[in-house]
């Protein structure tokens, strides 16, 4: 069946309502531990169906943000997901309270009931009316993003199309290019503030409805991390600073170099002369190439992607209204993923395909986990099977860029590590913004520039006015609708580089490892989760001093200026 074909709904909340009512009554009357869990098992298939009908809404909108249907569809479940949760809150608490506990805890696991804790911790009645006005805010700025329309060489133009032009040989017209990106940004400043500040001071009183001093501790129970806190990423984002941030400039000086040029601006995008390298071939080409790859890989990505393709799961082409960026959702009660992207021509599809596909290739790989709540992992877990599926994919790039292959290496690696000062300047900035809910527009801005001189001293953005006034954090979708989740990304990074140095060592056991961590879906934390992928925690004492040693020496011992 393709995703054309798939069924889809809107639930009945009032239905909901009471078979949650009967099931409730059912598990609390229950005699035997193997009663409930056919209950529990029974409550699964319905959140699964409910899931898979809000995930095809969400993605209907985001594949075209303005048609009217998928609109009302979307904003349909945004608003009943708050009461859903709910209702879900009840059925919850029956469990906590199960008087087989200590049966249920051996038949699903510790992490089972940890999950569990955090929901009743995060969640409240009080809520729901908040949770649906975030709900609604975070469309406003996805929707004001969809319709950005520029006029650039007779073609117009959204965001994701403007990539190409900002990795131009030409050094104008890349300027050019960011300088049409940030008159939009320019241009909607203050509806995108109105937006923020509105979302801030919402998340804010969701906190204090919980009794918490502000949004942060609610933002760490909602991102379901019951094994660290703030303090380990706070420290953690000090390592960064010490050995990445001068690493990350002498990569720079080095670009600079290359490129020739006295003053390194934000513009200066390329990582050779000649121009960054680019698939050579579109869409169509892309997937055919992956496919063959996929094939060879292994049996399990095999079978995988030729489902991914045969049911048109994926939509990559760019095109005017569609959502920005990518991403990888799942449609539960029909095992089966989903990837969203934008291409645009640049060395950034391939990485975009092969990351969205880890995701997408995890989610199959744990389609058989017994908890809807096994089947995805934590935000930083995820990460790691999305970034490493980037670096056990190198032995096929030649496919993609052919004579260009040993450049876009130098690039995705140097590139994945100058991200990591970036990602911390995100968390950093966003711990600092829900610590002082009140601080106006400027002083937000004033605080992205001055984290901006710690984690990114080098970048300059010449005369272009919208980033200088410390803005441009606003293009940055997760600040706006997933709050706390971009550090995920640099400690999935830190992780993937470690499978790409096990994977140079011995491959068949660093895939073996990788396929294991997949499988294990989200049945544990994510500190047990990277130790079960034979792995060392980013938090660890050395482990970022260690993990970098490796790519440092892997990217000085290649002359740039000779591939």
């Amino acid at each position: 069946m393709k995703f054309s074909q798939y069924p889809y709904k809107r639930i009945d909340l009032e239905s909901f309502q009471k078979d949650t009512e009967e099931m409730i009554n059912e598990f609390t009357s229950a005699e035997s531990y193997k009663q409930q869990i056919q209950i529990i098992q029974k409550y699964q298939e319905i959140q699964k169906e409910i899931q898979t009908y809000s995930s095809i809404a969400n993605l209907n909108f985001a594949r075209n943000t303005k048609d009217r249907k998928n609109i009302d569809e979307n904003k349909f479940y945004d608003e009943i997901t708050p009461e859903i949760a709910a209702i879900d809150n009840q059925f919850t608490k029956a469990i906590n309270h199960s008087k087989f506990r200590k049966e249920l805890l051996e038949e699903f696991g510790e992490h089972f009931f940890n999950l569990i804790s955090m929901e009743l911790k995060s969640f409240d009645p009080k809520l729901v009316e908040l949770m649906k006005e975030e709900n609604e805010l975070t469309n406003e700025y996805r929707s004001l993003l969809a319709g950005a329309e520029m006029e650039y060489k007779g073609k117009t133009l959204n965001l994701a199309g403007l990539s190409p032009y900002m990795e131009d040989t030409k050094r104008e017209i890349r300027k050019e290019a960011y300088q049409l990106r940030d008159s939009f940004f320019n241009e909607n400043k203050e509806q995108l503030d109105l937006i923020f500040d509105k979302l801030v001071k919402v998340r804010h009183r969701k906190g204090q409805v919980l009794n918490f001093e502000n949004f942060i501790p609610l933002g760490y129970l909602n991102m379901n991390r019951s094994d660290y806190g703030a303090n380990e990423v706070s420290e953690y984002r000090k390592q960064i600073v010490k050995h990445i941030v001068p690493l990350v400039k002498k990569i720079n000086d080095k670009r600079k170099d290359i490129l020739g040029y006295d003053n390194m601006f934000i513009y200066d995008t390329l990582y050779f002369k000649e121009g960054n390298p680019k698939p050579k071939g579109g869409v169509d080409f892309q997937v055919k190439q992956a496919e063959r790859m996929y094939t060879e890989l292994s049996k399990e990505t095999k079978d995988f992607f030729d489902m991914m393709v045969n049911e048109e799961l994926m939509d990559l082409e760019n095109r005017a209204g569609k959502s920005g960026g990518g991403f990888c959702t799942s449609f539960p009660s029909l095992e089966r993923p989903y990837i969203f992207a934008n291409f645009n021509g640049t060395d950034h599809d391939i990485t975009v395909l092969t990351h969205e596909a880890g995701h997408a290739f995890q989610c199959y790989s744990s389609r058989n986990q017994p908890l809807s709540s096994y089947i995805w992992p934590t935000m930083e877990a995820a990460e790691i099977h999305s970034m490493s599926m980037e670096y056990f994919t190198w032995p096929w790039m030649d496919r993609f860029f052919k004579e260009d292959t040993d450049r876009f290496k130098y690039k995705h690696l140097a590139g994945g590590l100058s991200f990591l000062p970036y990602g911390a300047c995100v968390d950093h900035f966003q711990h600092w913004v829900y610590a002082n809910h009140e601080a106006t527009p400027q002083e937000r801005n004033n605080k992205w520039k001055e984290l901006e001189k710690k984690y990114m001293p080098n970048r300059d953005y010449d005369d272009i006015p919208f980033p200088n006034s410390g803005g441009i954090w606003q293009g940055q979708l997760h600040i706006y609708q997933a709050p706390f989740y971009y550090i995920d990304y640099t400690l999935a990074q830190t992780c993937a580089f470690q499978f790409w140095m096990n994977n140079e060592k011995n491959s068949d056991k660093a895939w073996s490892d990788y396929v294991r961590l997949c499988q294990a879906g989200g049945s544990l934390p994510f500190t047990e989760l990277v130790k079960l992928a034979g792995l060392t925690l980013p938090f660890d004492d050395g482990c970022l001093e260690s993990v970098v040693g490796h790519v440092k020496k892997w990217l000085e011992n290649i002359d740039p200026k000779e591939l």
